[in-house]
């Protein structure tokens, strides 16, 4: 057993090579990968803060409209003929 361990390392050989090409494919995979990830990061922020602003409007409004109908009582005083 301990033959074939040491026979099967040896008949894997690893071999590096020195080149200073770029396979313009996998630079182009990882371009596109990188624009699909900001593209959908910036169409999930997009949406959170289209929601948070939409709130935000939506409390500034509560806040109007509840300070006036306090302060309406005071204003729209009539006397009844």
């Amino acid at each position: 057993m301990t033959i074939a361990r040491q026979n099967i390392a040896a008949s894997l050989p690893i071999t590096i090579h020195d080149s200073e090409s770029v396979d313009l494919s996998n630079l182009w995979k990882l371009v596109r990968l990188g624009a699909n990830r900001f593209w959908w990061h910036t169409k999930a922020y997009g949406t959170i803060l289209g929601v948070m602003l939409l709130t935000l409007v939506s409390l500034i409004f509560l806040s109007m409209h509840w300070s006036y109908r306090r302060l309406l009582p005071f204003f729209s005083y009539r006397v009844k003929p």
